[in-house]
């Protein structure tokens, strides 16, 4: 005689809309409410009719907001002026090596065009006001 395993009915979503666009604040009382009351992410995407890639995306979004947004602005209000004076130019001092760099690359890319032009006889640049070729 088999007996009949009855399954569990599956949890459905208290959203009927799982595509809602829902606004930041709610999204931070998902994710409270996870870290919180230890929900799992798979049980608050279900709860909330949210999909789990989104949920992770937004997680993902505003920890790295943190990270980056406000470190620049915490480590400048915490110097005191001369500290500050130093760090911006250092920053200047490193940007001013970058557009060096990047000046002497397009001078290097340039001269590399015009030898392959004059000595392979190779046309690289394209002559204004030329059409493009119908083929």
């Amino acid at each position: 005689m088999a007996v009949k395993v009855q399954k569990k009915p599956k949890q459905s979503p208290k959203s009927s809309q799982p595509y809602k666009r829902r606004s930041e604040l709610e999204m931070f009382d998902i994710i409270k409410e996870i870290h919180e009351q230890g929900l799992p992410k798979k049980a608050a995407c279900v709860k909330y009719g949210l999909n789990r890639n989104t949920l992770k995306r937004f997680i993902l979004k505003e920890s790295t907001k943190d990270i980056v947004g406000n470190h620049s602005l915490d480590l400048l209000s915490t110097m005191n002026e001369n500290q500050q004076h130093l760090a911006l130019t250092k920053k200047i001092k490193e940007l001013s090596s970058a557009l060096e760099k990047s000046e002497l690359k397009v001078v290097t890319l340039e001269t590399m065009i015009k030898v392959a032009e004059d000595d392979l006889k190779i046309k690289i640049r394209k002559k204004s006001g030329t059409k493009q070729s119908k083929e």
